[in-house]
């Protein structure tokens, strides 16, 4: 497999983000996500030691999603949906947030670790994870300015499982935010590269289906 550009990262990253968002407005919408594109989510959150970008979610495979709606997102007049793309704005600024509350982030770290340890010592499943993931959250990211605000239908997002369910979607979210920053993404790259954005998810899509 060839070595991963900058920039391919940066985009695995952004995919991330969107299918976070994506997951969220399902969640919203439908009252539920894909089983396999929660397991994902899970697995990035709780990937603490990666050794490239890709080993974050498992392989550019399970990233095509996200990398479908991050190409319609660059591209208004086509099938771009606003509320994905409002989601996916609101996890930059909110990961910009909480970089600047160190306090927060070593708890969130320390939080994430002793997840990441229950899982690995009793094997829980996705949605046990998902409960504590969920949790971790409403405890930490909830305190931030930024209260992202979820539109849907009302009869899904009153229940309780749904609402863990997009908390950790948008952990999910906001960890490939704090990624693409951290790779040297820009929110100003949207604008000026936007065609090599757009090439670039094209080659990683040949890429998944080839594997």
């Amino acid at each position: 497999m060839p070595q991963q550009t900058n920039l391919n990262n940066q985009i695995i990253a952004l995919a991330g983000c969107c299918q976070a968002a994506g997951m969220v407005h399902d969640l919203a919408h439908k009252g539920f996500a894909e089983h396999d594109l929660t397991k994902v989510a899970v697995n990035s959150i709780l990937c603490l030691d990666p050794q490239s970008t890709e080993e974050i979610y498992g392989g550019v495979n399970n990233i095509r999603p996200g990398l479908k709606l991050l190409l319609e997102q660059l591209y208004p007049a086509g099938k771009r949906n606003m509320d994905i793309g409002r989601y996916v704005a609101n996890l930059i600024s909110l990961q910009s947030q909480l970089q600047k509350n160190k306090e927060l982030v070593a708890i969130l770290q320390s939080r994430l670790k002793q997840i990441a340890k229950q899982k690995a010592l009793f094997n829980k499943d996705t949605y046990e994870l998902t409960d504590s993931i969920a949790e971790l959250y409403k405890d930490t990211l909830s305190s931030l300015p930024l209260k992202i605000q979820v539109t849907g239908r009302a009869k899904y997002l009153k229940q309780e499982t749904v609402q863990k369910q997009v908390r950790t979607a948008l952990m999910f979210g906001l960890r490939s935010a704090i990624l693409w920053r951290q790779l040297g993404g820009k929110k100003r790259d949207f604008l000026f590269k936007r065609k090599a954005f757009s090439e670039t998810i094209n080659e990683l899509e040949l890429q998944s289906t080839s594997l």
